[in-house]
């Protein structure tokens, strides 16, 4: 019984695991950093700040020739003006950012 128990629990955690990496993100494009808008009078650490990207090509959904992202200004990602990044978006917040 124990074995059993022990099996179930198992394969549960496996599939949890299994699962985590899928998430939709129904807007992709590839976009260059053209400006950061920075919020005012937010000196806090969850400071946001917008940044602005020019479409270099929309790769899932529908994208305009410039999108405005809001990002927590001393969060995860570092962006910098006139590079390139895959930005992935879901209901217009932030999956994920990375460089090209």
């Amino acid at each position: 019984m124990p074995l059993l128990i022990a099996a179930l629990l198992m394969t549960s955690f496996s599939f949890a695991t299994m699962t985590v990496g899928k998430v939709d993100c129904p807007v992709q494009f590839e976009g260059r950093v053209e400006d950061f808008i920075k919020g005012v009078g937010t000196s806090s650490a969850f400071a946001t700040q917008t940044v602005v990207f020019k479409t270099l090509s929309a790769l899932k959904g529908e994208v305009g020739d410039q999108v405005a992202v809001e990002v927590l200004e001393h969060g995860p990602f570092e962006l910098e003006r006139g590079e390139d990044y895959h930005v992935q978006l879901r209901e217009g917040r932030v999956c994920w950012i990375e460089k090209i």
